[in-house]
């Protein structure tokens, strides 16, 4: 298999509550608390991994007692890393799920700031792990203390050996999209941050126009989802699913897998589909970027082909 180097920059120790119901202004007991590593390269790494069709090495900072935590867990769950441990704690970001009625609340805590020394020592560490790999995804946004010439810097690296680019990120990345990014895959609002459009045909046009992307998956929750693959935009459907426990890291697992497919000779638009198809199979588990891959498999092969809606 083909290796990923993901590079999750913002990791965090993930605490899930659960509540029968959620009351504003109260005392609010939970009944069931989970805890595990988390933050979208993580969740990458993990998504990956059950999907089995590349291996990840993830490159991440982490720091005081929760980031120990983080990088036991990973330990236990056999997910390889390069780790730059840091002088800032690593966050602590929690989900609030209420039963009745059902929601999901995210609560992220702010990131400690990076000293320039220690990006810089992960950076290169980076670079030099670049040779071993086969393709790089780029999951989330810098941290405070992180510059855009990280993120860039690993682009046009990649680019210069002919690796897979992914990017999954939208603020602060113009310089990273002139380089060459093989596939940008953010949601539809970010899309729209992004490009400064409203409109989804004005949106890529812009991306065909001002950035150098070869394709953009656009997912926008359980609606239909987009692609442009630098001449014509195709609409996915998404699996129609009878329940939601939680849908944080969907988004990450959609990545995952839509990387690991390309990695596995899939072409890209068909790739896209399969990672929708397990997103919403990690929407169905109470935990971050898990799935029942046979779920996943199944959605699948119910899933109408994609449509092509018009070209640019």
């Amino acid at each position: 298999m083909k290796t990923i180097l993901v590079c999750g920059l913002n990791p965090a120790w993930q605490k899930t509550l659960h509540f029968r119901t959620l009351t504003q202004g109260e005392v609010n007991r939970a009944y069931a608390l989970e805890q595990t590593a988390s933050g979208k390269g993580i969740n990458f790494c993990r998504a990956a991994k059950t999907w089995q069709k590349a291996t990840t090495l993830l490159l991440q900072f982490a720091g005081g007692l929760t980031g120990k935590q983080l990088i036991d867990v990973l330990a236990q769950q056999g997910l390889r890393h390069e780790t730059e441990i840091s002088e800032a704690t690593t966050r602590t970001c929690s989900t609030i799920i209420s039963d009745s009625p059902h929601s999901v609340t995210e609560l992220i805590e702010p990131n400690e700031p990076l000293s320039p020394e220690s990006m810089e020592k992960l950076y290169q560490k980076a670079l030099a792990r670049m040779e071993e790999c086969d393709s790089l995804a780029i999951c989330g946004t810098y941290p405070a203390g992180v510059t855009s010439s990280f993120y860039s810097g690993l682009i046009k690296k990649a680019v210069s050996l002919k690796k897979f680019v992914m990017l999954d990120s939208f603020m602060k990345v113009e310089d990273s999209l002139q380089l060459g990014v093989s596939l940008l895959k953010i949601n539809q609002e970010e899309l729209f941050k992004l490009t400064g459009k409203n409109d989804l045909i004005e949106a890529f046009a812009v991306c065909k126009s001002s950035f150098n992307i070869q394709n953009a998956a656009i997912t926008a929750g359980p609606d239909a989802a987009y692609f442009f693959d630098g001449a014509g935009i195709w609409k996915l459907q998404t699996p129609r699913l009878s329940r939601v426990l939680n849908p944080i890291g969907a988004g990450d697992t959609c990545s995952a897998v839509t990387c690991s497919e390309i990695m596995a000779g899939t072409e890209p638009l068909k790739a896209f589909q399969a990672g929708l198809c397990a997103a919403s199979a990690s929407c169905m588990t109470p935990s971050a970027a898990e799935y029942d891959l046979d779920q996943a498999l199944s959605f699948c092969e119910a899933l109408p082909a994609p449509e092509l809606i018009t070209t640019l």
